[in-house]
């Protein structure tokens, strides 16, 4: 009961304080509200300044930086993961592999090589609801930190969406678990770091649509 009620807590708050944004980008696309609902609730509980740190990645674009890694290789730092892993869900090393490859660091190691240290923790960094790696931004319009903006989050986020469904053929608006495979580990079919993952997706877009129902429903006069 006690996590029942958490749980529907959580998809209040995430409905409460996104749905306006969510709404925006869903109508602008084929994905619908209520995934876009769960996703935010598995990555950031709703909040809109979560970041996450990922080491592997910034020792990855100093590499690239240096002319030194064609490809992302998924080296770890298990001290450091471990201090961090109860924060946010990490994406799979496999996501990033998708991302950081070598044409990557032939089209981006120059323009990585001039940056500033701290600007290259902030494209190794996870940000906003959905939880976007900064290094998405290269190549794109939006800056790192616009990654907070929740408009301007969730329409680069439906842009990878559907990014990954060209990709693997897969209908925005009917398959979610592998939608919510690719978002952690950037295939349909890979291993989530969390391994109730997508069914905690799954359920949480039943929850969402449920308090959209509740909010939209006018209140009943019981007098």
């Amino acid at each position: 009961m006690a996590r029942a009620q958490g749980e529907a807590k959580l998809l209040e708050r995430v409905f409460y304080r996104c749905h306006t944004h969510i709404a925006e980008a869903a109508n602008a696309s084929s994905v619908p509200a209520r995934f876009l609902g769960a996703l935010t609730a598995n990555e950031s509980a709703g909040a809109p300044d979560a970041a996450r740190f990922e080491p592997a990645v910034y020792r990855h674009l100093l590499a690239v930086a240096a002319g030194e890694a064609p490809s992302y290789a998924g080296i770890q730092t298990a001290e450091i993961e471990r201090q961090i892993e109860d924060r946010l869900h990490p994406k799979a090393p496999e996501f990033h592999a998708r991302y950081l490859t070598g044409a990557f660091a032939a089209g981006q190691g120059e323009p990585i090589a001039a940056l500033r240290d701290e600007v290259l923790r902030e494209l190794a960094t996870s940000w906003g609801f959905t939880q976007i790696m900064g290094y998405h931004v290269l190549g794109r319009r939006p800056r790192v930190r616009d990654l907070l903006d929740p408009g301007r989050h969730y329409s680069l986020a439906v842009e990878l969406l559907a990014e990954f469904a060209h990709d693997y053929q897969l209908d925005l608006g009917r398959e979610f678990e592998p939608m919510f495979r690719c978002w952690n580990t950037g295939q349909p079919h890979g291993k989530t770091y969390d391994p109730a993952y997508v069914e905690n997706g799954m359920r949480r877009m039943d929850l969402y649509a449920e308090v959209a129902a509740q909010a939209e429903s006018p209140p009943v006069d019981g007098g």
